[in-house]
């Protein structure tokens, strides 16, 4: 999943949610023995105010930017999700569903029912067709005139759904489609082309979510989306340019509590204020302003306050902080920068020293050499370059394999998001390179369209810059959506480097189908390596959260599968 860190888009692994370090707390009072921490419970009640640069869409078959997955979880339940309870190992549970699902002995048909007594936010009881009905927007994404873009592959990939099947149309068409069936109002299958033992952790994504078709406005859906969980968004301003938006949830008194276990749902309000500058947030948390006592910082302290914040010994009781278990990356185009020598030459001028100063410091994340990150099973250390030890690259070996190879592009365009930090971290790129007599144009894309523009192939430059965190753990959440170039489709593509190795394809496919468990991660291991060696990507930092909280905010903790802050568990003193 694309992630926010940097630029990420996507996902989590299991092992390292449990040694997430959630540092925090708030004021202590006369009458407290012992200072609680902005992780404490939260009481009942109150208005958390949150604020963040960007939020792309709420449409559940097109979120899949970390921010707008931790949004979703308000009002989009899925049919499983991971429990994110502090100090414990997350646990895939049932969420719309009973349970995790029931397969049968080839792992290529699985069968979920829904829980009795859910409600949409007008009192309609969900039923099997609008999983049916949701799930099936994904093929829209075949359509020319595609509106539902920008989501995952699995569905439309993993589904066993006609070829030429482009999405509902709004008849009686789509009665007897194969692939998503219902075997009554409550119980739902889905048949899949080949095994996939990890479908239970794919459903967990939002794009396997029902949506009520008599509700579906399509493209405008992301911005009037009808709520399966405790809140229903009353009111949306999408912010343009320099002018600020706003998200308004109250809560939906058709939630039923018994029927969702997952989201504590304390404040009566969450507002999401949309565009604001950090810095003017930061400034307001760290001054003391009581207008910002409710207020949570989303986006990353900004880098002036840093210092500030991880020094004070007040301040640093509000912050919440721990490892995303992703990576950020910069993605080299294989197709415009064609030469391998010609990319090796990029990964080892590659100056990773200047972009962690860039983005505020190693506080922010950890030097990277691997596109699984330490916290997934099947992370495998390795360092294909030699670069581990020396973070500021070697300028001396790049200039060699300049002067080898011959044919290297002269100029490069690098697209980045257009905040300070894209600005930041693409002039530091753009120095680099420019040491190499290499030009590197920063292209700047708008926060809540870079991931739709990226999914688009044609529209990919030369360079990159993303992060990823894992869909789920074990490999296989990672390096298909990556690297594999069968799955290089419009409105769906994650993989920036446009990487089409049929021989990497054909290992793809080869450890997707392994059954042992051990063995799988070996071989996804061995792909990362290899992926690598291709010098497709250069795999920079394995970032780190710093958020900063107003004093009275309590549930701050880490989401166990986005990464970001967990909307469901926030709330007030």
């Amino acid at each position: 999943m694309r992630g926010i860190a940097g630029y990420a888009r996507r996902h989590i692994a299991l092992a390292m949610v449990a040694a997430l370090t959630v540092t925090m707390a708030g004021a202590c009072t006369a009458d407290t023995p012992k200072p609680e921490t902005v992780a404490s419970k939260p009481g009942e009640g109150g208005t958390v105010r949150v604020f963040t640069q960007t939020l792309e869409t709420l449409d559940p078959q097109r979120v899949y930017v970390i921010t707008g997955l931790n949004v979703s979880t308000l009002i989009t339940r899925t049919l499983t999700t991971f429990t994110a309870k502090p100090g414990e190992k997350p646990k895939l549970v049932g969420d719309l569903a009973t349970d995790t699902g029931k397969p049968n002995k080839d792992n290529t048909s699985w069968t979920y029912t829904l829980r009795d007594g859910v409600k949409w936010q007008d009192g309609t009881e969900l039923s099997c067709e609008d999983v049916r009905y949701g799930v099936l927007r994904n093929f829209d994404v075949r359509r020319k005139d595609a509106k539902i873009t920008g989501g995952p592959s699995y569905p439309t990939e993993w589904l066993d759904v006609p070829e030429d099947y482009e999405g509902p149309k709004g008849d009686k068409s789509d009665k007897d489609l194969s692939g998503v069936t219902c075997e009554n109002k409550r119980t739902i299958r889905f048949d899949l082309k080949e095994p996939q033992a990890n479908f239970p952790s794919a459903v967990n994504l939002p794009a396997f979510s029902p949506v009520p078709e008599q509700h579906d406005t399509w493209a405008d859906y992301g911005e009037e989306p009808v709520s399966t969980g405790p809140y229903k968004l009353s009111s949306y301003k999408p912010s343009k340019g320099d002018t600020p938006g706003r998200a308004v949830f109250e809560r939906n008194r058709f939630w039923d509590s018994e029927t969702d276990k997952i989201r504590d749902a304390k404040p009566d309000k969450i507002i999401l204020e949309l565009g604001k500058d950090p810095e003017e947030v930061a400034q307001q948390i760290v001054s003391d302003n009581p207008g910002y006592d409710n207020a949570v910082l989303y986006d990353s302290v900004p880098n002036k306050f840093v210092s500030q914040v991880v020094n004070d010994k007040q301040l640093k009781k509000q912050t919440v902080s721990g490892s995303t278990s992703g990576v950020t990356y910069m993605a080299i185009n294989t197709e415009t920068v064609e030469g391998r020598d010609c990319r090796r030459a990029l990964m080892y001028a590659f100056n990773k020293s200047k972009y962690m100063d860039a983005i505020g410091g190693d506080v922010f994340g950890d030097y990277a050499t691997t596109m699984l990150p330490p916290s997934d099973p099947a992370h495998r250390d390795h360092d294909v370059y030699g670069l581990d030890g020396d973070p500021d690259g070697d300028l001396d070996k790049a200039r060699e394999l300049l002067e080898e190879a011959k044919g290297c592009p002269e100029s490069l365009t690098l697209d980045v998001q257009d905040t300070e930090r894209g600005e930041r971290t693409g002039d530091t790129i753009a120095e680099t390179f420019g040491r190499l007599g290499i030009t590197v144009k920063v292209n700047k894309i708008a926060p809540n369209k870079y991931f739709d523009t990226l999914s688009q192939p044609d529209k990919l430059h030369d360079l990159t810059i993303a992060s990823w965190i894992p869909d789920w753990p074990g490999g296989s959440g990672v390096i298909p959506a990556l690297f594999d170039g069968d799955l290089i489709k419009p409105g769906l593509n994650s993989n920036y480097s446009k990487l089409d190795d049929p021989k990497i394809n054909e290992r793809i496919d080869e450890a997707s189908m392994e059954t042992d468990r051990k063995r799988s991660y070996e071989l996804w291991a061995d792909l990362d390596e290899q992926i690598q060696k291709e010098a497709a990507v250069v795999p920079i930092v394995y970032p780190k959260a710093l958020n900063l909280c107003g004093v009275d905010v309590r549930g701050g903790v880490l989401n166990p599968q986005w990464g970001g802050i967990d909307f469901a568990s926030l709330g007030v003193k």
